[in-house]
């Protein structure tokens, strides 16, 4: 385990430079079609966030969100939740693609596979940050100006890329072996988006039954974790050290995953030709 861990870790460190390069490659290559080109990078999540906002926030006349005697407008509440969703849900389901998209780079030649998945989420990260300044231009307009505790988010953010890179391996790997896997995780990602904290507070009322027991359960979903973490960075003062067993919790689910990961990887590192 820890041979296959330590070899992942040290070919992404020494491809950084060729991770930043296939990544700002295929991030061009999505513009290079359009006349918006970078434009669209903007206006795609701002799109999508004014029509949940519309749906959830107008038409079902979603109330401020409450917590600890701080009450939040709906729409920065709902914006600054889907700027983590943005960057976390393309990662997962690309990232299982992230090898098998470039079966003509490793048929040809002798590359390091173990970057590809790295490759996927630095092009996302880019996408993120236009989120990101979607959300600053929505709080401002809100009333909601920079604090000095908004730096928190800073931890979140590569709690987030750590979160994706450990899931990106292993899909990336398992998508070699089974080519569903991809639409299975597709389908999963759009059912975890109703179980995550983004569009609602993901908290069951007292009224149903089991509601204590599936709102811990609830809680053990890393998403939750992140989405929860931007916004109490954001809205609540709060830093990630006031959640001690969540983000215990967290970090130990990561851990696990990048190390399932990198045996994968490590295992079939010789083999995806043959997958192919």
């Amino acid at each position: 385990m820890f041979t296959a861990i330590r070899y992942v870790i040290r070919e992404n460190f020494s491809n950084l430079y060729r991770i930043y390069s296939i990544s700002k490659y295929e991030l061009l290559a999505d513009m290079r079609d359009s006349k918006f080109g970078i434009v669209w990078n903007f206006l795609s999540p701002a799109i999508q966030v004014l029509t949940y906002w519309l749906i959830f926030g107008i038409a079902w006349n979603r109330k401020p969100v409450e917590v600890n005697g701080i009450t939040v407008s709906y729409l920065p509440w709902l914006v600054v939740g889907y700027a983590c969703w943005w960057f976390v849900q393309p990662c997962i389901t690309n990232g299982c693609n992230a090898i098998f998209s470039k079966v003509n780079v490793i048929t040809k030649m002798k590359f390091p596979v173990s970057v590809l998945p790295a490759t996927v989420i630095c092009k996302e990260f880019f996408n993120h940050g236009c989120m990101l300044v979607i959300a600053l231009i929505t709080l401002l307009a809100c009333g909601y100006y920079p604090q000095w505790w908004w730096i928190s988010i800073l931890y979140y953010i590569f709690a987030a890329f750590c979160f994706v890179e450990a899931v990106a391996l292993i899909l990336s790997v398992l998508t070699m072996l089974w080519r569903d896997i991809r639409k299975l995780v597709v389908s999963l990602t759009r059912m975890l988006m109703y179980f995550s904290p983004i569009i609602w507070d993901c908290q069951f009322g007292a009224h149903v039954p089991f509601a204590r027991y599936i709102n811990l359960i609830m809680k053990l979903n890393p998403v939750y974790y992140l989405v929860n973490g931007y916004r109490e960075s954001i809205f609540y003062h709060k830093f990630f050290w006031n959640h001690p067993a969540q983000t215990l919790c967290f970090w130990v689910i990561v851990l696990v995953l990048f190390a399932i990961g990198c045996m994968l990887m490590y295992k079939f590192k010789k083999k995806f030709i043959d997958l192919i």
